[in-house]
Order: C-alpha cells, then structure tokens, then sequence
C-alpha cells in the first residue's frame, strides 16, 4: 500500500519533509555517538574474549592470600591502637 502524495505549491510530492540543518546535524551526531559506544562494547566483548582467566586453585589461593593478609593489617592495626592507648591512657582514663 503507497501513501498518498503530498500537495504542496509546486505540486504533489512523495519527498519527507526536509529537516532543518539543526535537527539534521543533531541526527548524525547521535549516530555518530551510537557508533562510537556500540563499538566500544565490540571491543571490550573482543578482548575479553582473549583473556586468559585463572583456574579455581588459582582464585581459591588468591583469594586466602587476601584474607589472610585483611587479618594481619587488622591485627597490626589493633596492636598498634593498644600501645598507643596504654601510652596515653596509662592510667584507663
């Protein structure tokens, strides 16, 4: 099914209506970014693809060795507040 053309002054017509060259260069530049940020996903989805990701034993010992260093700044950080306490509070006040 064809619209019906459109009557103007210089006679029926099938063309859009031209936009005004603000609207127009709106238009493309939102293309344009659209590119720009599907593409950026390609990439990352690309590189991604090339990553060599580490075995379980891998992030099991990874993540031990994190623990167990989270515990000993916490335990440094808790004898550290402990001298610090006895030097200036020595009497509990």
């Amino acid at each position: 099914m064809t619209t019906p053309p459109k009557i103007s002054a210089k006679g029926p017509t099938n063309r859009p209506e031209p936009k005004s060259k603000a609207a127009e260069s709106r238009a493309v530049e939102r293309e344009k970014r659209w590119r720009e940020v599907t593409g950026w996903f390609r990439s990352v989805a690309s590189e991604m693809k090339r990553v060599t990701w580490p075995s379980r034993d891998e992030w099991v010992a990874a993540t031990m060795v994190v623990v167990g260093l989270v515990v000993i700044v916490a335990l440094w950080t808790r004898l550290i507040s402990w001298i610090a306490e006895l030097i200036f509070h020595p009497n509990g006040a």
